[in-house]
């Protein structure tokens, strides 16, 4: 168990029923049997949750094709939300939507639990929605659950054209059909309890999981006894104190069909656990039970799979039990009850220190800047107390035109909401921004309609997942060795060599297993963008070298699995703001050459790296064909004089001279090669053959000849640029149409907590946004945005 809290004083406690009831002495102790046994068995079970989440950061949300994509990706603890140093390898994969295919795949070095990414939109792309999606070795199992380490984005040939359609549908369509609606009913601790006053919550959404504001009527046996309405995105709750005996339903107003929604089972005996309040300081709940008998029970408050506090209390009927938060982290808290044979009794899940975060402070040198001016931004990090943090962070800058205000998916929601939860969330950044005054009664509902059987780390979740999980990617790439034909006399081969073709020097020997098995590990596919690899069978021995390649595997479970995406709010408004009059400007507007031609030298020349030449050079001194010329005489491939010391390979582009031999009385002159005998049976012609030309060579042919086979390495690490104008480039350069200003996935503030960075705006005349994103080593997280104007240079 980890940071346990001791020693809670005697408080009296004056409940809003007139209740006086004494919030008595609760121990949360260190190393005791029954606070132990509760925690470890937690821990146990947490073994079976995947030990890493990844988190995926853009650089906008919408991309022409033909531009560059920049991602940063967060590869955290999935417990205590810190850098993860146990994956080095990122598979990504950039997916369309609509045929579920991949059309880029990639393998990305990370570096201490982050990656630096890029991904060059191609131009024969279709427009409409991709998906990046990312996994790693720790992160990415043969099981059901859904792929949530995702971001979605819009791809388009022409932004201008993208608005403009988008515009002609301002308003949602009117829907003239009855609304099916879902209707669900949550008791706030799992069930009801005869003669308990209890919460329940409830949730009213649409076919497509969008949510519907209803109201309607709480009936007792066919009586009204209490109106219900939703509160936020389409949930509600009320309070009322159940009967066994009666029967309970609700009817919802507006509806052609009056059905009847019946409540769940209410049980005659049991236990409630309800929330009284929820501070930055403590958490209160009150524990009430249908005998009288006095009872030991335990309290379990546990945040991602770890128990932070075990309660025990004596109680007869009903107890206050508070529980201190100050060193517990932020995020979902699940809090159960169990009897004293350990049994769970009851259950909630409780938002805490939603304030226990990262305060990201972004202050630009001026509101508003002239096109291709320098910009100067400080970023300064605090924690709760205003105490300065060292993060690592990941920022942004863009044209706020390619914003897809539709995605509300951050580092925060992903985290603390969408990676904890099953099913998909409605609009989930609405709980974290500080402008909406409900958003903390809001995030109570949403855990109480998503209900705790829907948290990842519940115990009872945790054991019903797979004892042994199939990992489907390693941080390495397997391959195997295998003798097709073994030539007589051929030593066994014990290992091979990796390297890199542009800087031989730059290689590695990997050892085989007793298997012939093989591993390209991180520090392997760190050696190049290309990776080389050659055995040294001898010419006897016929030897495949195969690379297992772990997309197979994503791609084979990846279309059993689905995607864990919020679900986008539905707005009445335009995406377009209507105030924003001047031309937009697209990549696609930048100056274009109108032609280029490459020409070859020579028709045929197959271009290749110079390694690849080299090969091509040697090959054609070793031709499988033999030809040579006789050096006494200048003939191709003589007859008269075999192959030996007289010889000498042909050149290309060279003329030679072809022996023909002919009968006797066919034509011709008597002729006698210099060093040859007289034959008198043969005449001879010696006619001029053409230029000799090598046989072309592919490069599958060159690699088999020197038994080399391909495999790739990390994808190429890309440098963002970043133009710092000076006056002449401002007036008189070129125009500078990057919709994308800065791109900066690496930016580690200081011990003040303060980072520093300068870059130019283009020429764009447009409203830019800024987001902000990151993380320090104690898994606090944090996001910030800003905005600024860029004013066409006069």
């Amino acid at each position: 168990m980890r940071n346990t809290i001791s020693n809670i004083n005697l408080i009296q406690y004056r409940g809003c029923l007139s209740l006086v009831l004494l919030l008595l002495q609760i121990t949360l102790f260190h190393a005791q049997n029954p606070s132990d046994q509760l925690a470890n068995q937690l821990h146990e079970a947490s073994k079976n949750h995947a030990s890493e989440s990844v988190y995926v950061q853009s650089s906008k949300g919408i991309y022409e094709t033909g531009e560059d994509l920049w991602f940063k990706g967060y590869v955290l603890n999935s417990q205590y939300l810190s850098p993860s140093t146990q994956s080095k390898t990122l598979y990504v994969q950039l997916i369309e939507s609509k045929t579920e295919k991949a059309v880029w795949e990639e393998k990305y070095e990370i570096e201490n639990g982050f990656v630096n990414g890029h991904i060059y939109v191609q131009d024969t792309l279709r427009e409409g929605r991709y998906t990046l999606a990312a996994y790693t070795r720790y992160s990415f199992y043969d099981d059901k659950q859904p792929i949530k380490s995702i971001r979605q984005l819009q791809i388009v040939k022409d932004i201008t054209k993208y608005h403009q359609l988008k515009k002609q549908d301002t308003l949602v369509k009117t829907e003239t059909k009855e609304i099916v609606i879902d209707f669900q009913l949550f008791p706030e601790s799992g069930h009801l309890v005869s003669g308990i006053t209890s919460t329940i919550a409830f949730k009213a959404v649409d076919t497509l999981g969008i949510p519907k504001s209803v109201s309607g009527t709480l009936y007792e046996n066919n009586v009204p006894i209490t109106k219900i309405k939703t509160i936020h995105a389409g949930m509600g709750r009320c309070n009322f104190t159940p009967d066994v005996n009666k029967r309970y339903h609700i009817v919802l107003d507006s509806f052609t069909t009056k059905k009847q929604y019946t409540l769940p089972t209410i049980k005659a005996d049991g236990y409630v656990l309800q929330l009284v309040s929820n501070t930055k300081d403590h958490l209160t709940l009150k524990v009430s039970k249908s005998t009288s008998q006095k009872e030991t029970l335990y309290l379990r408050v546990q945040v991602r799979g770890v128990a932070y506090s075990v309660a025990q209390a004596t109680i007869t009927k009903e107890r206050l039990i508070k529980i201190p938060l100050n060193d517990i982290p932020q995020g979902i808290a699940e809090v159960t009850l169990f009897n004293q044979e350990f049994e769970p009794v009851a259950e909630r899940l409780v938002y805490i220190n939603q304030d226990q975060k990262l305060n990201i402070k972004a202050v630009l040198d001026k509101g508003e800047y002239l096109t291709k001016g320098n910009a100067k931004l400080k970023l300064k990090v605090t924690d709760q107390h205003n105490n300065p943090v060292i993060a690592h962070l990941g920022l942004s800058v863009f044209d706020d035109f390619y914003n897809n205000p539709k995605d509300t998916k951050t580092i925060e929601t992903h985290y603390h909401l969408s990676a904890q939860l099953k099913g998909r969330i409605y609009n989930p950044s609405y709980y974290f921004n500080p402008e909406n005054t409900n958003r903390k009664q809001a995030l109570n509902l949403l855990l109480l309609t998503q209900g705790w059987r829907c948290y990842k780390w519940n115990e009872e979740n945790l054991k019903s997942q797979n004892q042994l999980k199939t990992a489907l990617v390693t941080n390495g790439i397997e391959g195997k060795f295998t003798y097709i034909k073994k030539g007589k006399n051929s030593p066994e081969q014990s290992f091979i060599v990796v390297y890199d073709p542009l800087e031989e020097q730059n290689k590695s020997m990997i050892p085989l297993d007793t298997n012939n098995r093989f591993v390209l590990t991180p520090s392997h596919l760190k050696i190049s963008r290309r990776l080389f690899i050659k055995h040294f069978g001898t010419k006897k021995d016929k030897i495949l070298i195969s690379i297992k390649d772990p997309f197979l595997a994503i791609n084979s479970i990846k279309k059993l699995k689905d995607f864990g995406y919020p679900i986008a709010p539905v707005t009445e408004k335009s995406e377009v703001n209507e105030t924003k009059t001047h031309k937009w400007q697209s990549i696609k507007d930048a100056v274009k050459l109108d032609e280029i031609q490459l020409v070859a030298k020579k028709k045929g020349i197959v271009k290749r790296d110079k390694y690849l030449a080299k090969l091509d050079s040697l090959a054609k001194l070793d031709m499988a064909g033999g030809d040579y010329v006789c050096k006494l005489d200048n003939y191709f491939n003589c007859p008269i004089h075999p192959f030996g010391d007289n010889s000498k390979r042909p050149v290309e582009g060279e003329v030679y001279l072809e022996l023909q031999v002919r009968e006797k009385g066919k034509g011709g002159a008597w002729f006698k090669p210099i060093g040859a005998p007289i034959v008198g049976r043969h005449v001879f012609r010696n006619p001029e053959l053409p230029p000799y030309q090598y046989p072309k060579l592919t490069d599958a042919y060159l690699l088999e000849k020197f038994n080399i086979i391909q495999a790739k390495g990390y994808y190429t690490k890309k440098e963002f640029f970043n133009p710092i104008y000076d006056k002449t480039e401002q007036t008189d350069g070129f125009p500078d149409y990057r919709n994308t200003l800065y791109w900066k996935p690496d930016i580690i503030t200081n011990n003040k907590g303060e980072a520093q960075l300068e870059f130019s705006v283009s020429s764009i005349n447009s409203k830019f946004t800024g987001v902000i994103e990151g993380v320090n080593d104690n898994g606090e997280l944090g996001r910030q945005t800003f905005e600024f104007y860029v004013r066409k240079r006069e």
